[in-house]
């Protein structure tokens, strides 16, 4: 869960803060069958610690506990593994603000890159909010609770799906190389 303290202005006390909670649930796509790593990267390690729990003591660092791995199921692109993950959320709980996607071969993004995320979604409701380092976009991705992935797959796949959202986009610059970070094969791995 994200928090953003805001000073606000009060009569009777100029100094009272206004604690704006967001709720965020984090899903993390994580059914590929790894072909080109040669495993399912969700078991694959960096430094002997799993991509996916290296994603997850991030997100808990974070203070983000509603945590989602979407993983064994057999679906034909991760849009429809997003969608599973939506579902079996929205079948646990209500509807977040925002869903944190966070592809589990992003693994080394750190955890103040997410709190920035979480901030500006805060400021900026309603919006997708995409990292960026050095002029190029990277993971994880906030999208509004509101967002609906459709039955029919789009040809450009979740970016396709934003675009049609209508939903803002604001992209954010960090200084965090780890959200460019994609481990496709086990040499990438070898060279972070």
């Amino acid at each position: 869960m994200g928090i953003d303290d805001k000073k606000t202005e009060n009569k009777h006390n100029p100094e009272v803060r206004l604690r704006i909670i967001v709720k965020i649930v984090a899903l993390i796509p994580a059914s590929g069958k790894g072909t080109r790593f040669g495993m399912p990267k969700v078991d694959a390690s960096y430094n002997g610690i799993s991509f996916a729990e290296m994603i997850r003591n991030t997100l808990t660092e974070a203070r983000i506990s509603d945590i989602y791995l979407i993983r064994d199921i057999e679906t034909p692109d991760m849009l429809a593994t997003l969608k599973t993950g939506m579902q079996r959320a929205l079948h646990e709980q209500e509807r977040p603000d925002g869903w944190l996607i966070w592809p589990v071969d992003h693994p080394t993004v750190r955890s103040s890159t997410i709190r920035m995320l979480v901030n500006v979604f805060t400021d900026k409701a309603n919006s997708v909010i995409i990292p960026r380092h050095q002029n190029q976009n990277g993971h994880p991705i906030l999208v509004p609770g509101a967002l609906v992935i459709p039955e029919q797959p789009d040809p450009l796949g979740l970016k396709g799906v934003i675009l049609k959202s209508g939903f803002p986009v604001f992209h954010i610059d960090v200084d965090d190389v780890g959200i460019l970070f994609n481990f496709n094969t086990p040499e990438d791995v070898v060279y972070v």
